[in-house]
């Protein structure tokens, strides 16, 4: 995860017990150290002026902010907060402090009207990305790692690149996208590569040197010959350099029919050996599973899977999620066999096969429909037995059947991206954030 870069102010009133404020504002910083991977942005002291404003909206401009928090320290003035609106189109995050034992009968802070103020002030305006929270670190701590994550997700997108490896599969129009929309919505540019490009030959050396490290991974059969277990070592290198020479932040590509024809193999086998260590790689050129993929990996997942609803088990109210072979491997459940298979493509697939491993997952797909949209649902893998060819994983998710229909009838794309952890709540947040429709399950 990259390090964000966050503002804090707090703001009060001579009229309340501004000693207060100050003392829990000390405190609240303090908490806000302990987390990793933000550079915090604050005032020393509570603020009451606008004239004192000045400085720390130069350093949040020099840091060059990516949110800020405003506390209500105490109850305080609107022009406050629209001096910082008026300089920065952040997310901003509302933050009031509980109310301190009262002294004498008065209410001292009188914290939360301040905050209803200035979210009054803000949506009358027009700006309406921002939310709310009450109460007190660590107990609010929860509440803050959603708004910060759906942050990091929109870091990770402003200014990537995805390659586009070919375009998408022949006849998936409902996966293509207009690039100056994804640009507008995202920050984020497609770079497109032909496939004659991909399907280069690297060094033999090289080949060679990567050749053992994937035999220890996967173990293969005689239909798979050392030529084509070259071809697999060879795209993952190819993979590679691009990541690596055109600063990619994630890939899509159009795996067939292009690549069992005229490269000799199907790539499935290959992304799956390349994703775990560098980028997530999305099948048949799908930009928007991509970007679901850039969003989990930003708030630390990198146990993710992109593939289709395959099957519905009724009586046990769960899904199959099932590709042709490309999860990658670090989602293996430890117990069946990890193989390289060639069923897929008339004998030229060489995908991956193995079982995905239990756990808690959230379900999520990015999708455009007219308008930009996110589904959303939390499930539980379950155990399952090596059956099939390809990768899969049998998904526990309440009321399945009617979940699929969901998805169908809004006509949701046929992937979706299964993430391992909790992470709905963090989805709603940059959904909220974004302005998009959100389907929740």
């Amino acid at each position: 995860m990259s390090e964000l870069t966050l503002g804090v102010v707090a703001f009060v009133r001579n009229t309340f017990d501004v000693t207060k404020a100050e003392e829990i504002y000390k405190t609240q910083i303090s908490e806000l150290l302990k987390f990793k991977g933000i550079k915090w942005i604050f005032s020393r002291r509570t603020i009451e002026y606008v004239t004192t404003l000045d400085t720390l909206i130069s350093k949040f401009r020099k840091e060059k902010v990516e949110g800020i928090i405003i506390i209500s320290a105490t109850f305080h003035l609107g022009q406050l907060i629209m001096k910082i609106v008026r300089d920065f189109q952040v997310p901003m995050l509302i933050w009031a402090i509980p109310e301190p034992p009262y002294n004498g009968g008065r209410i001292r802070l009188n914290s939360l009207v301040g905050a209803q103020l200035d979210c009054s002030n803000l949506y009358k305006s027009g700006y309406k990305n921002f939310d709310f929270v009450y109460g007190k670190l660590p107990k609010i701590r929860k509440e803050l790692e959603k708004w910060i994550g759906a942050l990091r997700i929109l870091k990770s997108w402003k200014d990537a690149r995805i390659g586009l490896l070919g375009g998408h599969a022949q006849g998936f129009f409902n996966v293509d996208v207009y690039e100056l929309e994804i640009l507008r919505e995202f920050g984020v540019e497609i770079e497109y590569v032909p496939l004659y490009e991909v399907f280069k030959m690297n060094d033999i050396a090289e080949i060679e040197n990567e050749i053992n490290k994937i035999k220890s991974i996967y173990s293969y059969g005689k239909d798979l010959d050392e030529e084509r277990l070259k071809k697999v070592v060879n795209l993952y290198l190819t993979f590679k350099e691009l990541h690596k020479t055109r600063n990619y932040s994630a890939m899509a590509i159009r795996c067939w029919p292009e690549f069992a024809i005229n490269y000799g193999i199907s790539p499935c086998a290959s992304m799956s050996y390349f994703m775990p260590e560098n980028i997530p790689i999305a099948c048949e050129g799908d930009i928007e599973g991509a970007l679901t993929m850039m969003a989990f990996k930003a708030i630390g997942c990198n146990e993710m899977f992109l593939g289709d609803i395959s099957q519905i088990f009724e009586e046990e109210d769960s899904l199959l999620i099932w590709h042709c072979g490309v999860a990658p491997y670090n989602v293996w459940d430890g117990e069946s066999e990890k193989t390289l298979d060639t069923y897929f493509a008339d004998g030229r697939g060489v995908t991956a096969g193995f079982v995905l491993k239990p756990g808690d997952v959230t379900i999520v797909r990015i999708d455009y429909a007219g308008e930009w949209r996110i589904l959303i649902a939390e499930g539980t893998v379950l155990k399952m037995k090596k059956i099939l060819k390809g990768t899969f994983a049998k998904v526990r998710i309440r009321e399945a059947k009617d979940f699929v229909k969901k998805i169908f009838k809004n006509g949701f794309a046929h992937h979706i991206v299964l993430g391992y952890g909790k992470y709905g709540e963090v989805f709603e947040q940059l959904a909220s954030m974004k302005g998009w429709k959100i389907f929740r399950w």
